[in-house]
């Protein structure tokens, strides 16, 4: 089909498996941000018709150049960088793409949670350091997950995968969330918990939730202080929900064991984030990652395939699925309604 009668898409989602999904749409021409040259980038935004984003902002200033843009989907299920309003006065419609890596942001929770639990940051020092022979340091400190009380902060798919994979670890499985979900209760043998309680019983806790007024610095002094000695903490939702100052004192203070971060408050880390400058005995008690939880090879392939899908059915007049900002004339109502909204009772604030 001749590009002429396809809709330019312009993506800023690059990764080399995105490239090779995006070739089995040919009823789309997708255009990727780093392969326009400079020169005639503008003139390409101004013929685009949809736009797919990976945490890149999308406000009123950075749509200027897009005069034709009539389409925005997200690359993962996180939209915060994504100013709905802003869409809504340029009659931009919207999607985001929720729980295509639910698995893999799981599995990577429970990763970081073993590899706390054993003290694994340190076991590695050791044996660089040619300390074999003082490994009885470690025996008797380090746990395994029977017995543990796993709290999760957020019940929305993330923390539905995580709950089916610590399971059969014969954890004590706790949550908060401010929509009860009975069903995944009686199936997973799961309590509910008021917040205060969460912190002061939990072993582990895991941070599923969203950018949000109400998650910004969820997690500050007064929670860390409720804490367990020897309890650790992960978060892999967004990294501004966790008060990093705060955060890096109480570990100094070993007011926790350990922390494992996927999301941090500035990403790149910020130079003065007080997380660079940890002592290294308090190093080896965290595990950091630059936001590689949810783009596993499997993960990745169903973000992309979903997100084009959408696009595609966008153009095709069918149905899209996870609209954050219906089509222009269409009534949000009409569109949960008539089978286009798929799982628009899905509350973004539910990770």
């Amino acid at each position: 089909m001749p590009s002429s009668t396809r809709p330019l898409v312009v993506s800023y989602a690059q990764q080399p498996l995105m490239r090779q999904i995006a070739a089995t749409f040919p009823a789309l021409d997708v255009r990727f941000v780093d392969d326009i040259a400079a020169p005639t980038r503008i003139s390409i935004f101004n013929q685009a018709r949809a736009m797919i984003v990976a945490g890149n902002p999308v406000n009123a200033h950075t749509l200027e150049p897009w005069t034709t843009l009539e389409f925005v989907q997200t690359l993962g299920s996180g939209y915060n960088n994504v100013d709905l309003s802003a869409l809504q006065d340029r009659h931009i419609a919207a999607a985001h793409n929720p729980g295509q890596n639910a698995y893999a942001v799981a599995e990577h929770a429970l990763m970081s949670a073993i590899y706390l639990m054993r003290h694994m940051g340190a076991a590695h020092t050791m044996v660089l350091n040619g300390q074999f022979s003082q490994r009885q340091q470690l025996a008797g400190t380090i746990r395994d997950m029977r017995g543990l009380t796993l709290a999760l902060y957020g019940m929305g798919q993330i923390g539905q995968q995580l709950v089916r994979l610590a399971t059969p670890f014969g954890m004590n499985l706790i949550y908060y969330q401010r929509h009860r979900h009975p069903q995944v209760e009686h199936e997973y043998a799961v309590r509910y918990v008021a917040p205060d309680e969460l912190w002061k019983l939990a072993d582990i806790v895991v941070l599923t939730v969203p950018l949000t007024d109400a998650t910004f610095h969820l997690v500050g002094k007064d929670q860390l202080a409720c804490m367990k000695p020897g309890s650790v903490l992960i978060n892999v939702g967004r990294g501004p929900v966790v008060d990093e100052q705060a955060l890096a004192q109480a570990l100094i203070e070993e007011r926790l064991y350990g922390a494992a971060l996927d999301v941090f408050e500035t990403e790149p880390l910020s130079e003065s984030s007080p997380l660079r400058s940890l002592p290294p005995p308090v190093q080896e008690r965290t595990l950091f990652s630059p936001h590689i939880s949810g783009v596993t090879q499997q993960a990745l392939t169903a973000m992309a395939t979903h997100a084009l899908e959408n696009v595609q059915c966008f153009f095709a007049q069918q149905s899209v699925h996870h609209v954050l900002v219906p089509r222009p004339g269409v009534n949000l109502w009409q569109w949960q309604n008539d089978g286009r909204q798929k799982s628009f009772a899905t509350h973004p604030n539910e990770g």
